[in-house]
């Protein structure tokens, strides 16, 4: 997959994650959001958030990350939904299917923090904290 073919992708897999959000929110999010690699040593972006995680993920055709996990892990105070990401130690390889079944290598999470912030439940958590999360379409049979 080219830089620009895999560009685009990270910006649908943007929408997606949100829209799962959604779904497990039971509300509508806004589509202006932030976004932060999960680690104590990464800075909070609003702009060219899927240019930021291809530098991260995808070195070349031939050599992507393949597993990474990335979801809305928390809501800001003024109600910006923050997508998180972490990149999993696995060598990269070409573009394909993740261990999920899913194409590319992204795992869609939903973090603890934000559905404790829509259930109404305070969540002092920060993205150098330990964080948790659920993986949705993980089927447990």
């Amino acid at each position: 997959m080219k830089r620009d073919e895999f560009t685009a992708f990270v910006a649908n897999t943007l929408e997606a994650v949100v829209q799962l959000a959604e779904q497990k929110a039971g509300k509508a999010l806004p589509r202006r959001f932030a976004f932060q690699w999960l680690g104590k040593s990464s800075s909070r972006i609003t702009e060219k958030i899927a240019e930021s995680i291809v530098v991260r993920v995808f070195i070349d055709e031939d050599h992507i990350y393949p597993c990474v996990d990335i979801g809305v892990g928390d809501l800001l105070d003024n109600g910006t939904p923050l997508i998180v990401a972490s990149v999993a130690g696995y060598a990269p390889k070409s573009f394909g299917k993740n261990w999920t079944g899913r194409e590319g290598p992204f795992v869609y999470i939903v973090g603890a923090p934000f559905l404790n912030k829509v259930a109404g439940r305070k969540d002092d958590w920060t993205p150098d904290k330990a964080f948790a999360y659920i993986i949705p379409d993980v089927k447990t049979s």
